[in-house]
Parts: structure tokens; C-alpha cells; sequence
């Protein structure tokens, strides 16, 4: 098949701060730049971790010393200069005080960044947008939202678009909501035939979560503002060290998947979507090996032909290797996740599918 509209897709990536910690210069060695340029046709922008006043916490609860930043700030520097990728320091606390004083300190605080060559940014508040004060010192920055202000129809997109926005992210839950999908792009495609300006959109693979976990907004909540947020050792961020009442704590996470927030596996199902958004944005700032990751990742879905783009839980896979028992099951899955909305209280498909797989003695023993 063509899959068109995954061929369109652009990528952001990301990159763990690991990488440059010690001054170690991995983002410098020959093979990783020949692998990075391999797909860098495909490569819209690259994320960094950076801890500049006011934004000196991440929602992620990526945190680097004061020399461990500086490195990291230069070493992505010098990487956008050798690959002619740009790359986008991430500021997304948006506990951040949208205050005019503290958007004055961002402002002082950009400029040794866009000194360095730094022409992207991402910025939480849109009220500091409205303001304009960065835009008028820093004219030529394409500015990027972030996606925790959950852009979920097609009247966010317009309010974000208008503001300013270059590149606005979406939230994770439209993936299973074609209504809204539609109606963005729509949205869209109106914002450029009025202002003549197209407004990128972006979607993240996922995180790990649960789409209707009641703690999805919260955690990050509970990653800025904790006593010990920066501190690697009493770090206590609900994502990456899951408490008995996350919805990670589960004794076997595998059996929630096919509830998790992410892109669909299936090729068919990803090409369907992706003629709605422009680019696909993988995670990663946490892992040292999430770089690598993301170039494999694109390699796969840019040059593949099988049935799945994205790896596939253990869960869908089974059941499409074993299609003479479960063809029915997952056909019905894949047909009501396109717009389910992580309704999860009025359906039971996914909750099929773990049954399905769990009722295998073979499988799940």
C-alpha cells in the first residue's frame, strides 16, 4: 500500500539529558550523526531539557544541575549547527506565574539561548503570548505550545493559533476522538485561508498513561510543586516512580494497554489518522537509549510495510496472531477506538481484549 498520509508526517524527537552528562559528547560521535542524518528529511525539531529562571522545573520531572544544563544547552546547540536540525529547548511548567515580571525574567533569561542559535522555543502561558513581549525581542523564534493546555477542539486550535502559536500540540486524548480530529483541521485549513499562515499540529505517541486515568492532569501538578522534585533521590513524581494509587501500580501493567494513551499500532489505522495533524511527537527526555529510539522508530514507520507501525502491546499482538479465535474481538477494538474518548465507564471493548488474552492458559502463564 502507499499509506500517503504517514509519508507526510514529520517527527519531533527527543533527547534524554543523559546523553551530554559528564560532557561524555555522545551527540557528537560520528555514527550517532550518520544515523540521525539518515532520517532527517523527517525530522521537523529535536526536544532538550533546559532550566532556565523562571522554568527551573520540569513538568516530567527532568532535572539537571546547573553545569549538567549549561553542557546539555551547548552540546544541542552545536548538534542544530552540524545536522541543520532545529532544535527546542522545552520550558512547560505551567505553575510557571504567567505574570508580566516573570515573563520579563524568561525574556532576560532567553537571550544567551538565542545567542546560541536557539530559534524555537516552547511557551506555556498564552497570555504571555497575547502580551507579545517575546515576540517583539525575538521576532524570528517559531514558538511551540505545549500540550498540557489540552487542545481538544477546533475552537483551541483557533484560540492558540491566534495568539501566536507556530506549532500547537494537541492533546493525546483526540487520537480517540475523530470528531475533534476532523473539526482541528478543519480549523486548520480555515486559519490559512484567512491570515495565509499554516499553523503546525503535533500529536505525542504517549506516555504510558491511562486515558482515563483520574490522575492524568494531577501528576504534573504533583512533579512541579513537590519539596523534593529536584531531588533525584526523594523524587516522589507519580509517573516515573508509581505510588499504590497510580494507574501504574497495577501488579501487571501489560494488561491495561490497550487503554493507554498512544498512537493506534496498526498501519491502516495510523495512515487513516494522520491525514488530520502534521507531525508525530515521540517521547523520550527521560531515557538515555530514547534517542536511538526515535530514529528507529521513524526508520520503521518511513520504510515499512507491515501490518504494524508501532510496536504492538503483547495483548494485540497475541490476538492478531491467533486470528481464528480473536479476529472478531480485534476488528471490533480497532472499529471502536477511532472515536471512543476513553469512555471507558460505558464500554467494555478494550477489557474484552485483556479477557481474551488472560483466558489463554499458554499466553498468560
Amino acid at each position: 500500500m502507499n499509506y500517503s498520509n504517514i509519508k507526510k508526517i514529520k517527527f519531533t524527537i527527543s533527547v534524554s539529558p543523559a546523553l551530554s552528562k559528564f560532557n561524555m559528547n555522545i551527540l557528537s560521535n560520528d555514527n550517532i550523526l550518520e544515523k540521525l542524518m539518515g532520517v532527517a528529511g523527517r525530522i521537523y525539531d529535536i526536544n532538550f531539557t533546559c532550566n532556565i529562571p523562571p522554568f527551573e522545573v520540569d513538568a516530567h520531572g527532568v532535572n539537571l544541575s546547573e553545569i549538567e544544563n549549561k553542557i546539555h544547552l551547548k552540546q544541542m546547540a552545536a548538534l542544530q549547527g552540524k545536522t541543520n536540525i532545529q532544535v527546542t529547548p522545552v520550558f512547560n511548567n505551567i505553575f510557571v506565574p504567567n505574570t508580566y515580571e516573570k515573563l520579563n525574567e524568561f525574556v532576560e533569561n532567553f537571550k544567551p539561548l538565542y545567542d546560541l542559535g536557539i530559534r524555537s522555543v516552547s511557551i506555556p502561558h498564552v497570555l504571555w503570548m497575547k502580551i507579545g513581549l517575546f515576540q517583539k525581542n525575538f521576532p524570528d523564534v517559531k514558538i511551540k505550545n505545549t500540550v498540557l493546555r489540552k487542545v481538544r477542539s477546533g475552537q483551541d486550535f483557533w484560540n492558540h493559533a491566534e495568539a501566536g502559536y507556530h506549532y500547537i500540540n494537541l492533546d493525546q486524548e483526540v487520537v480517540r476522538n475523530r470528531k475533534a480530529l476532523k473539526e482541528i483541521y478543519s480549523a486548520q485549513i480555515k486559519f490559512k485561508e484567512e491570515t495565509g499562515k499554516h499553523i503546525v499540529t503535533s500529536i505525542i505517541t504517549g506516555e504510558g498513561c491511562l486515558g482515563s486515568c483520574p490522575l492524568k492532569d494531577e501528576h504534573y501538578l504533583h512533579t512541579m510543586t513537590h519539596h523534593d522534585t529536584k531531588n533525584p533521590v526523594k523524587n516522589t513524581e507519580i509517573f516515573r516512580y508509581p505510588q499504590y494509587f497510580s494507574c501504574l501500580s497495577t501488579t501487571d501493567p501489560l494488561i491495561n494497554s490497550p487503554m493507554f494513551l498512544g498512537m493506534p499500532p496498526h498501519r491502516d489505522d495510523l495512515d487513516e489518522i494522520c491525514s488530520y495533524f502534521d507531525i508525530i511527537k515521540l517521547a523520550g527526555r527521560r531515557a538515555f537509549q530514547s534517542f536511538s529510539d526515535c530514529i528507529n522508530i521513524i526508520e520503521s514507520i518511513t520504510d515499512g510495510q507491515d501490518e504494524f507501525a508501532f510496536p504492538p502491546s503483547d495483548i494485540i499482538k497475541f490476538l492478531h496472531e491467533n486470528p481464528e479465535k480473536y479476529q472478531a474481538s480485534l476488528t471490533r477494538w480497532r472499529k471502536v477506538v477511532k472515536s471512543c474518548r476513553f469512555q471507558c465507564w460505558q464500554c467494555n471493548v478494550c477489557t474484552d481484549l485483556i479477557g481474551n488474552y488472560m483466558s489463554d492458559a499458554d499466553c498468560y502463564s
